[in-house]
């Protein structure tokens, strides 16, 4: 069962994610455990609907959580995400950001010049079909959206590469962004997210690995430049 804590007032809603995510690891909640109700959880964490639902929708992207008719799960099929060459705990654990970012442009760099070698027809289609969605999401503010788009296009990229390895890779390091995910909602960067995107896209529809490459590498470098100045700018306050 979730445990009452104290929350620091200046983030609630990542400290529901980090309170949620430490008690899963932990196995302070199960596998298919049902969550208490949104007012049970807001009683115990001291917030309003809006905070909770915020951080809930979160956990749901990061694939820890799911939501179901009679209310939000943990997901039941929780350990595949973390069957890997390393374990999940240690990985989530002692895992900072600029490791993790560092990880993503060793792989995805060369995911995606596969990709743009491999793609089908097919397959260009899909990640088309994911880039609207994308541009719907930015139209209507819908940020949480967005980022769900984001992980399924870069997963996309990576099945592109039909390479069962790096796949799983993939998998295991988006899954590892969770502490990641609630610090790009707060961030300036969606639409430039999404410009890097869009030239991606065009780089693998015209094969030219060359250039996916060098966009993938900005891309994530611009990420990890927007998140170091925002932790710069929360260390300071």
């Amino acid at each position: 069962m979730v445990e009452k804590l104290h929350l620091k007032r200046n983030s609630l809603s990542d400290e529901i994610i980090r309170v949620i995510q430490s008690q899963i690891l932990e196995e302070k909640l199960k596998p298919g455990e049902r969550l208490p109700s949104e007012k049970e959880m807001c009683d115990l964490f001291s917030v309003g609907r809006s905070t909770l639902r915020e951080a809930i929708k979160a956990l749901i992207i990061a694939g820890l959580l799911e939501k179901k008719k009679d209310g939000t799960y943990v997901k039941s099929n929780f350990d595949f995400i973390f069957k890997s060459p390393f374990d999940s705990k240690l990985a989530l654990k002692h895992t900072n950001q600029k490791d993790l970012l560092e990880a993503r442009k060793i792989l995805e760099v060369q995911i995606v010049g596969l990709s743009a070698e491999r793609a089908t027809e097919e397959d260009l289609v899909q990640m088309g079909i994911i880039l609207e969605s994308m541009e719907e999401k930015i139209k209507n503010q819908d940020n949480l959206g967005f980022i769900q788009d984001d992980v399924d296009l870069h997963l996309t990229i990576a099945e592109c590469s039909y390479n069962t390895v790096l796949i799983n890779q993939i998998k295991t390091i988006k899954n590892l962004l969770i502490n990641l995910q609630s610090d790009l909602l707060k961030l300036p960067i969606i639409p430039q997210c999404h410009k890097y995107h869009s030239l991606i896209f065009d780089a693998i529809c015209k094969r030219d690995v060359k250039n996916a490459q060098n966009l993938m590498a900005e891309h994530i470098n611009d990420v990890e430049r927007a998140l170091v100045k925002e932790l710069s700018v929360d260390s300071n306050n």
